[in-house]
């Protein structure tokens, strides 16, 4: 219920003032723009905008006039921006890259807001829009360098089902509640970009390029046992529910993948560590593991022999370490599978919570 509709209207300024008002309304939804009347002397204009998580929603009507943003205009540290515009009546000229399209009404523009461009509106116009982070579409597959503009039919296919369900999520705002915002901004997220990436390699690029993300994200917080599919999902600014999507393919869940790599630095170090006297439990917190119990359960069940017979023979300048499995094994990754809930039982009471 949070999420109420705001409103930005030219009306309550001077016609003097108003094409001022208007770029800093424009301003406060995507960044920097200029804006001039266009030889009408004023603008007239109106904007009801929601947020939906990190999504703006936007209707906009507007009468004759220009927008631009030019090199010079781009604010350091300003966070850039991607702007689907679904356009519904009227006709404008957008200019970028040195390319000129003509968006009519039924169709929809896809392009960086953050680089140069110019867009000239003659007569009246509304449409509908979607502003979202450009790291968002990065993770979703956008390749990598300038993102050039894209206009598409909206008029039928995949980009009229867009168009619907930004019409539907734009009413619906106001009434949703916090736990299923971030599925309806997901699910907007993927609908608004598939006619501009529905290509296969896109999609993989995106997948393998957050899935990189997500494993050098575990690699240097494995020591903290505190660590979570929540903090990763903060930290890389997406849902668990696309964070799971993105590892599908990885043969394990995130969770399990964290388990696995910290049950991995615990061998290592009882195998190849220096002799420096930890204990089993010493090395097992200082991995991220918070019950002594809980390590040897899970490491037994991932290598078929507890962390104490490896340590005694690490300790042991005669042991031959080749009738133990190797840690990268095949035999390791086939255990993996295993059911979570079965290992990764509740912690010992008056211990760290171990669970993520």
């Amino acid at each position: 219920m949070s999420n109420s509709i705001v409103s930005l209207n030219t009306s309550t300024a001077p016609a003097s003032l108003r094409p001022d008002y208007w770029a800093q309304a424009l301003g406060t939804l995507c960044g920097r723009l200029r804006v001039d009347s266009f030889r009408a002397g004023t603008v007239d204009g109106h904007i009801d905008y929601a947020a939906i998580w990190r999504l703006r929603l936007c209707q906009i009507e507007v009468s004759q006039h220009r927008i631009a943003h030019p090199a010079s205009g781009t604010e350091p540290g300003a966070q850039p921006v991607v702007k689907v515009l679904f356009q519904t009546y009227g006709t404008s000229l957008f200019e970028q890259d040195g390319r000129r399209l003509i968006v009519s009404p039924g169709d929809c523009l896809l392009y960086d807001v953050s680089r140069p461009h110019v867009i000239t509106s003659p007569a009246l116009t509304k449409h509908h829009v979607v502003i979202m982070p450009r790291s968002l579409v990065e993770q979703r597959g956008m390749p990598p360098g300038p993102l050039y503009a894209q206009q598409h039919s909206a008029r039928e296919g995949a980009a009229r089902l867009a168009h619907d369900f930004v019409i539907s999520a734009f009413n619906q705002a106001p009434t949703l509640t916090p736990a299923c915002e971030l599925q309806v901004a997901e699910a907007l997220l993927h609908l608004v970009l598939l006619p501009f990436f529905s290509e296969a390699p896109f999609k993989r690029s995106g997948r393998e390029a957050l899935t990189s993300r997500i494993k050098a994200l575990i690699r240097e917080n494995l020591s903290d046992p505190d660590l979570s599919i929540e903090q990763l999902s903060a930290a890389l600014d997406c849902t668990k529910r696309y964070l799971h999507m993105s590892f599908a393919e990885e043969g394990t869940t995130i969770t399990g993948y964290i388990w696995q790599k910290r049950l991995e630095r615990c061998r290592e170090e009882l195998e190849f560590g220096p002799k420096s006297g930890k204990t089993l439990t010493d090395i097992a917190f200082s991995w991220g593991f918070s019950s002594s119990s809980h390590f040897t359960h899970l490491f037994k069940k991932r290598y078929g022999i507890p962390p104490s017979a490896i340590q005694r023979r690490s300790n042991d300048p005669y042991s031959d370490f080749s009738s133990f499995p190797a840690a990268g094994s095949s035999h390791l990754a086939g255990i993996l599978k295993a059911d979570e809930d079965s290992c990764c039982p509740p912690p010992i009471p008056g211990s760290r919570p171990s669970e993520l």
